[in-house]
């Protein structure tokens, strides 16, 4: 195994068991995130190294496989082509884990923990109006999923909103109105909270609604960090620190963000990547790369991107393969 390249070693750790402890005995250290995305054609899965800059090709355990919907600890959650027929897959040692179907629409959906944990809980949340919310959660080895609605106090907007996570076993939304959302799956609760230290003018500016704008939710250490972009604007970081959102320092502190519209991961102080934030990107011919935004040099990479979506919606963040940890 320390005698193949990388991308030998990757496919190389996917024939067995035992070919993939070989692998993990000659890791290296890599503490940054993979950008990984399903090509429309084909029955294969694309993971690129942003910092290496290089592209790796996996072949998927099965045809009809249309998008992925989350990420977390290196596990994917993904649809097949029918829409409604999800399941987790983990491209480095290539388990498959089957779920119930899902025929009700939605617009965000996260799950907990890893699917081969005892508390893995997959959630997903639908706004069915402004004041009414539809949330249903599922689990591995279930046989359906469970639907509640919940009246809101508070307004579910139908402009911008984050994606969902989950921290310490509650998951978390943020809308542009200003509300945190907070689901709990073990009492089936919701609560809201509304927020005067943070808002979005911009979102409900008509004279500017054709620029992109996004939400995004994240968390470092188990404190929720929300990110907010406008068109190619400098991206504005908050945490929230003692029941109050603060803008964070100028620098980001050594804080590394990988950002999706699905879900987005934090890193500190890794090396040739601190206080930047990493969106996917397609190139010319599809081709996979990232820009990001430096705040030690206060601008983006490779350059000022287009006042477009800067993520795109089929694609995510993921952990590097094991034997890189």
């Amino acid at each position: 195994m320390s005698l193949l390249m990388l991308k030998d070693k990757i496919r190389a750790s996917t024939v067995c068991k035992k070919w993939l402890e070989a692998a993990k005995s000659v890791r290296v250290v890599h503490k940054h995130q993979w950008f990984v995305s399903i090509p429309t054609f084909g029955n294969s899965i694309n993971l690129f190294d942003p910092l290496e800059r290089k592209k790796y090709t996996l072949n998927l355990p099965e045809k009809g496989v249309t998008d992925v919907a989350y990420s977390k600890d290196g596990w994917l959650l993904m649809r097949r082509s029918s829409f409604v027929e999800f399941f987790f897959f983990n491209p480095y040692s290539r388990e498959l884990i089957s779920l119930p179907d899902n025929e009700l629409p939605y617009k965000a959906i996260a799950f907990s923990s890893a699917p081969t944990s005892e508390t893995c809980t997959l959630v997903t949340l639908n706004r069915i109006s402004e004041y009414i919310v539809a949330i249903s959660t599922c689990y591995p080895g279930a046989t359906e999923w469970i639907t509640k609605k919940f009246h809101c106090y508070l307004a579910f907007g139908p402009n911008v909103h984050s994606n969902l996570l989950c921290v310490n076993d509650r998951f978390y939304c943020f809308t542009s109105g200003g509300v945190l959302f907070e689901f709990d799956p073990a009492s089936r609760t919701l609560s809201q909270q509304a927020w005067d230290d943070v808002r979005f003018p911009e979102i409900h500016n008509n004279e500017w609604s054709y620029l992109p704008k996004e939400l995004y939710l994240m968390e470092q250490k188990g404190e929720l960090i929300l990110m907010y972009t406008y068109g190619a604007e400098k991206p504005v970081v908050y945490k929230l620190v003692s029941s109050k959102w603060e803008e964070m320092s100028s620098t980001l502190d050594g804080l590394t963000i990988f950002a999706s519209m699905y879900s987005s991961e934090t890193r500190m102080d890794v090396l040739g990547m601190k206080n930047s934030v990493y969106f996917p990107k397609y190139g010319l011919r599809n081709n996979m790369q990232c820009v990001s935004y430096s705040y030690n040099d206060a601008r983006y990479y490779p350059g000022l991107p287009e006042r477009r979506l800067l993520c795109p919606v089929d694609s995510l963040w993921i952990d590097p393969p094991p034997f890189l940890k």
